[in-house]
Order: C-alpha cells, then sequence, then structure tokens
C-alpha cells in the first residue's frame, strides 16, 4: 500500500512540474504585472500620440477651421488606434489565458484517470493482501493439521539434498527406531547402512533411476534396522524437487511402518501356501514347484521321481488315541521329513496321511532305492504317543519322470497306484510304478464292483451333524453326511471311496441319491412340524458341471414342495478348480435360484482367498486346522479373527468347524462368527437320534 501512495505521490509531481514549465516558458499571468504593463503601454502610446499628432496638425492645417478638422479626425485615429491596441493585448493575453486553462484542465483530467487508476489498483491490492493473509492462514492450519496426522499415524517426514548428500529425518521417526539424536547423524551414507542388506541395492537402484527421470512419485518397500536389531518394515514415498537447470536438488517424502501389515500379509502367504497342522507346503504350492521343475527340464535329460507316501494304519491310531495323537504323529512324521529331504528336494503334504516328495536330478533307480532306504530308515522308529509304544511304518509308490508321466497329475496317479499296491500287500515297503500295476489293483477293482452295486443295495445312508448359531445357540441346520456299509468291506470311509468314485463315474448317481434322500427327509421333518431347519448336502466338482443338474434340483423342489431358501449346497475351492469357468456358471444359476452355496474346507486346500471374489458363496466353514489351537495358540486366534473380519466384510457368513470346547466357542462367539459345528454339539447321527436332537437341543 506504501508503494501506491508513492506512485501517487509521483503522479502528482509530475503534473506540477508540467505546469512549471509553462512558467519558465513565460505563460504565467502576474495580474499585477500584466495591469502595469497595460497602462504603460496605453499610456505611452498616448502621450506620444498627443504630442506627435498635435504638431503635425499644426504644420499641415492653415487655418483654425482646418485645424479642428484635422483635431477631429485625429481624435477618431487615436479611438481607432487605441482600440486596435486594446484589442491586440486583450487579444493575445486571453489567446495565452486560454491555452494555459486548456493545458491545465487536460493535465487535470490525466492527473484525475491516474488517480482513479491508483484508487483502482490499490484497491485490488488490498483484496490480493487478504487472499494472500487467507492463504498464509489456511497453510499454517495445514501444516498444523500435517502435524497431528503425522503424530497420530507414526509416520515420518524425510529430505534428501543431493547437493549436500545431508539426509533429514524428523526426530520422532529417529526415536521410534530406538536411537537418540546424537547417536544417528544425517548423512545419507548413515541411513543407507541401516537398511537391509537384501533390500539396499534394489532401492539404491531404484531411487538412482527415479532421480534421472522423476516421473510420478517414488515409492518403495525396505526393511531399517532398529536399535534393538529387529528390522520395521518400511514404505517409503518421495516426490523430487528441481533446480532452475530441471535437474533434480532434493527428494522429500513419508515413512510409514507397514510392519504388521507384513507380518499378517506373511501369515495369509502361509495359510495359502503351506499345511497348518505340520508347516510343509500345501498341495497347491507342491503343484508350483512341480511344474516349474517340469517347465525347466523338459526339453533336457534330467529326471526326478515323485514319492507318494502314506503312513499305514493311521486309521487306528486315530481310532484308538484320538485325533490329537494323530495329529501328533503327522507333526513328527513331517519334521523328520523335514530334516531328511534337503534343496533341491522337496516334500509337501497331500492332507490326511499322505505326502508327497520329489528327489530332483536322479541318476537311475538305484540313486532313488539309496534315497528311500535312508529316509525309511529314519522313520522306522517307535513312536512314544501317551505312553504307548507304536510301530509306525509307510507305505511309499515311485514314479518317474517322464517315463511314468510327463505332468504332474499323471505321475501323482500312478505313484498312487504303486503305493496302494505296497499297501494292499505287505505294507511298510516301496514300490516303482509299472504298466502291470494299474491291472493288479485287485483291492481297487473289487471296490469299484462293490460301488457300482452299493446304490442298488441300499448300502449308502445318511447321517446330520446339527450346526449352530453361535450367537443364540439355537440349531439353525444339519449337514447331510453320505455314509457306505458294505456287507464284505464294512464302513468305507467317504475319503476312500469318493475319489473312487469321482473316477469311475458313480459319483453321479450316488449324489443323485444323496440330494433326494436328504430332500426328501427334510421334508419328513417338516411334515412332522419338526423345527424348520436349513438341509445342507456336498456336492462333488464333477457333478456340478454335469448335465441335469440345474433340471434335477428343480424337479425335487416341485417334488418335495420345498422352498430354495431351505437348502444349502456345499462344495471345495478344490472341487470347482479344474473347471472353474463351467463350476461358476452353474454356481450361479444355483445361487439365483435361492440355494445358498457354502465353501466347505476352507483354507485345506488351494488358495482360498483368491477364491472369495470369484466364487458366488454365501458362507465360508473355516476346517478345524484353524479351530482346534484358537484357546492356546494367540497365532490361531488371531488368524481366525482376521478371516472372519474379512469374510463380514465381504458379506460371507462363517461355520467354524470341528469345535470341540467351551473355550473355542466363547472365543468364537466374541469374535462374532456366525455358526459352529463340532462335536461339542453333536457328532453325526442317524434321521431318529437327530428328531430327539431337534426336541431338545439348546446350546
Amino acid at each position: 500500500m506504501k508503494a501506491f501512495k508513492i506512485m501517487k505521490s509521483n503522479l502528482q509531481v509530475n503534473a506540477k512540474g508540467d505546469i512549471d514549465y509553462y512558467k519558465q516558458n513565460n505563460y504565467k499571468i502576474n495580474p499585477l504585472w500584466e495591469a502595469i504593463k497595460f497602462t504603460a503601454i496605453y499610456g505611452l502610446a498616448g502621450e506620444l500620440w498627443i504630442l506627435l499628432s498635435d504638431e503635425l496638425a499644426r504644420r499641415f492645417s492653415g487655418n483654425l477651421e482646418r485645424y479642428q478638422e484635422i483635431q477631429t479626425y485625429k481624435g477618431g485615429v487615436y479611438v481607432f488606434a487605441t482600440m486596435m491596441l486594446i484589442f491586440f493585448l486583450v487579444f493575445n493575453k486571453m489567446r495565452l489565458l486560454k491555452k494555459a486553462f486548456k493545458e491545465i484542465t487536460y493535465h487535470y483530467q490525466e492527473l484525475k484517470s491516474k488517480n482513479q487508476e491508483l484508487e483502482q489498483l490499490e484497491q485490488e491490492l488490498r483484496m490480493q493482501v487478504d487472499e494472500l493473509e487467507k492463504h498464509r492462514n489456511a497453510l499454517a492450519v495445514s501444516e498444523q493439521r500435517l502435524e497431528l496426522a503425522i503424530e497420530g499415524s507414526q509416520s515420518g517426514i524425510w529430505d534428501w539434498d543431493l547437493e549436500s548428500n545431508m539426509f533429514y529425518i524428523s526426530p520422532k521417526w529417529k526415536a521410534y527406531l530406538g536411537y537418540t539424536l546424537d547417536e544417528i547423524d544425517d548423512m545419507h551414507k548413515t541411513w543407507l547402512n541401516l537398511i537391509h542388506p537384501e533390500d539396499r541395492s534394489a532401492v539404491v537402484s531404484k531411487i538412482r533411476a527415479y532421480i534421472l527421470s522423476p516421473n510420478n512419485a517414488f515409492e518403495h518397500v525396505i526393511r531399517i534396522n532398529c536399535k534393538d536389531g529387529n528390522y520395521k518394515w518400511i514404505l517409503t514415498r518421495g516426490k523430487a524437487i528441481k533446480g532452475d537447470d530441471g535437474k533434480v536438488v532434493r527428494v522429500a517424502g513419508s515413512l510409514i511402518d507397514i510392519t504388521k501389515e507384513k507380518q499378517f500379509e506373511e501369515k495369509l502367504h502361509v495359510l495359502a501356501y503351506y499345511d497348518q497342522l505340520t508347516g510343509l507346503p500345501n498341495r497347491y504350492l507342491f503343484e508350483e514347484k512341480v511344474d516349474a521343475l517340469i517347465n525347466e527340464i523338459k526339453d533336457t535329460d534330467k529326471k526326478f521321481a515323485l514319492l507318494y507316501m502314506d503312513i499305514d494304519n493311521f486309521k487306528d491310531i486315530n481310532d484308538i488315541l484320538g485325533h490329537t495323537s494323530g495329529d501328533l504323529l503327522l507333526q513328527n512324521t513331517a519334521h523328520i521329513l523335514q530334516q531328511q529331504i534337503k534343496e533341491p528336494n522337496f516334500v509337501t503334504r497331500l492332507g490326511g496321511d499322505e505326502f508327497a516328495i520329489i528327489l530332483c536330478d536322479i541318476k537311475g533307480r538305484q540313486d532313488i532305492i539309496n534315497q528311500v532306504q535312508s529316509l525309511t530308515q529314519a522313520l522306522r522308529r517307535p513312536w512314544i504317543l501317551e505312553g504307548r509304544e507304536f510301530f509306525i511304518s509307510f507305505s511309499i509308490g515311485i514314479a518317474i519322470y517322464p517315463e511314468h508321466g510327463d505332468g504332474l497329475y499323471t505321475l501323482l496317479k500312478n505313484a498312487d497306484i504303486a503305493m496302494y499296491l505296497v499297501k494292499k500287500d505287505l505294507k511298510d515297503n516301496y514300490c516303482f510304478y509299472s504298466q502291470e500295476l494299474q491291472y493288479k489293483s485287485l483291492e481297487q477293482v473289487k471296490m469299484i464292483n462293490h460301488l457300482r452295486r452299493a446304490t442298488e443295495n441300499n448300502e449308502f445312508y445318511l447321517l446330520y451333524q446339527p450346526i449352530i448359531d453361535l450367537q443364540n445357540g439355537k440349531l439353525m441346520g444339519a449337514e447331510a453326511l453320505l455314509r457306505w456299509d458294505n456287507p464284505e468291506l464294512g464302513i468305507v470311509s467317504p475319503v476312500k471311496f469318493i475319489p473312487l468314485a469321482e473316477k469311475m463315474g458313480f459319483i453321479y448317481d450316488i449324489e443323485k441319491w444323496v440330494l433326494k434322500t436328504a430332500l426328501m427327509q427334510k421334508r419328513e421333518w417338516r411334515d412332522k412340524n419338526y423345527p424348520n431347519l436349513k438341509i445342507s448336502i456336498n456336492i462333488s466338482g464333477k457333478r456340478i458341471v454335469s448335465a441335469g443338474l440345474i433340471r434335477e434340483i428343480r424337479e425335487l423342489l416341485q417334488e418335495t414342495g420345498l422352498k430354495a431358501e431351505e437348502i444349502q449346497l456345499e462344495v471345495t475351492e478344490t472341487a470347482v478348480m479344474k473347471n472353474m469357468d463351467a463350476s461358476i456358471k452353474i454356481l450361479n444359476e444355483i445361487k439365483n435360484m435361492g440355494i445358498q452355496i457354502a465353501l466347505d474346507d476352507f483354507g485345506t486346500g488351494y488358495s482360498s482367498l483368491t477364491y472369495l471374489k470369484k466364487l458366488p458363496i454365501d458362507l465360508v466353514k473355516l476346517d478345524r486346522e484353524f479351530i482346534k489351537n484358537i484357546s492356546t495358540a494367540n497365532n490361531d486366534r488371531l488368524i481366525v479373527e482376521h478371516i472372519i473380519k474379512l469374510l463380514q466384510k465381504l458379506n460371507i457368513k462363517v461355520v467354524a468347524e470341528g469345535i470341540e470346547q467351551e473355550e473355542q466357542t466363547a472365543i468364537l462367539r466374541g469374535h462374532h462368527c456366525d455358526y459352529g459345528q463340532g462335536y461339542l454339539f453333536g457328532k453325526p447321527v442317524s434321521k431318529e437320534e437327530f428328531e430327539r436332537l431337534m426336541l431338545s437341543v439348546s446350546f
């Protein structure tokens, strides 16, 4: 504002200077001087006229009459001359006065216009000053807000001056890492040395590339060494600042601690790729590694062996000592296998009591035999379980790539055939696959023959296990479970005959019988006025994509008079993944009918989290492996808690399987798990026992 006042004053001085100019060039007007000058001229002219004209009149007049006549003419001439003199003097002065007035008026208007411009500029400047003040206040508020946000988020600020190589990090962040201000300087090299050696070269390369081409923002994840020796996972972001020459002179940004997120990410990775009971790679990771190995050696002469290993009489251990002892045996077996199998070889748990081992770059059969004998010697020792001594043996089937198959599934199938022959004969042995083995598997053929007639002979029956609403303790549903009682084979586990039924194509008729029997039983309970519970039925992958499933379901609903909302179909992720697109299409049609879709055995097969968004599921059943240790293991409890929260955000209900303790129930209720299933609420029972359960159950 002071500057504009000075400008205004300067303009006024300039205008005054123009007036002085006119004064210096005789354009000034002095009333007294002008009057004296005018009177003097007039008096001088009059005196000269009187003196000279009278003398001339006397000389040229001859008589008095002529003299008087000349005097008359003289007086007229005098009047005319004085008139002209006065006219000239007045005209000249008025002309000068007019010119001066015109100049004064012009400069006055110009000064007035300049003054108006200055006033307008002064007003605009005031507005800009006010706006600047607003921005200054807003900036102060933003800086305060940023400081508070950084304080609350445990984030840090960093600033690297490339010219001085000084690397500033906010003091609070130094303290967050455990260092005092004088323990660590602000040199770039000092902070670079705190980065984990495995991350250092990558971040250096990335930031160098960013400095050369600073597009968008710099972002990288690193590990920084804290004073206590531990590493924190840090997400660092930055933005380049360029100098006048366009080159980067500084890079500044933020540091965010993502250690907890990384730990949870690692837990999810373990959940997706590793068996929760034994810690071994699961089937999904095994398939990835074998596929990678095949791609690596397929154009070479290298070979590898696939060992399919099964614990002999494992069912007896479970039946005699219980599942806890069986799980302990599996964990001990896995521990020995991890000790014996060294890279590049690798081992996995396929499921149940079955393991698979890959022996890489084998030299021949004798090489395989030597390694198998060394392995079985380590495994063949007495086991002490609950004070009892057990001698555990293993049956091993061996298939060689590419001699016995050029793909994983073929190798697994053939190794399984070889292993099955060992179990059928003597057990506690190993066997190489050969083409003849397929025809020597008499036990399998026998089971196939029995399966073929099982439906006709009414050998199948259903058991029903209760599903409880954990929040109110009420019975909300029942899972129909298939069982097979053969006169010759006895009670056959579904784990044994279901895969064989799928392989031989019997599964279609079996599951058709299961679906109809379960729905008819549901109608019978409705007609008897039992509580209206949802019936849950398992369905295989082959059955899902089979022709006529949708039509069959509609016909059964019409025949029984049941509503689609009263039915729930359970599928496993491994069942649908072989024909994912077709399975999703059929499941969507089933869901559109009003039938709920449940994902069974969540986390035990493939990467369950991958398929949550792909499959049209309403409910997820957490496998018992997640549940059994939640009352004693913090990690298991944390994983279950996060899975439940994740599924709730996806609007997916959760059933916890394998609940056997009240403590487990309390924890699951606390995490708002929807439903529960397990021996605590009831074992699978006959329809008659389940009817009694429906009338009395309350948890």
